[in-house]
């Protein structure tokens, strides 16, 4: 079964996504990971 997550970006957070993806920063993309999905992908796991 397909779970969606639905991220809200304000205009700061979609401007730092964009300089990940063009730099290929795996460090930064690993921080935003955590900082925006860490806790929505707990609560799909736990049937949220």
């Amino acid at each position: 079964m397909k779970k969606v997550i639905t991220l809200p970006l304000d205009e700061t957070e979609l401007i730092e996504l964009m300089r990940i993806l063009m730099d290929d920063d795996a460090e930064g993309a690993l921080a935003f990971l955590k900082t925006h999905f860490k806790g929505k992908a707990r609560e799909l796991l736990e049937g949220g």
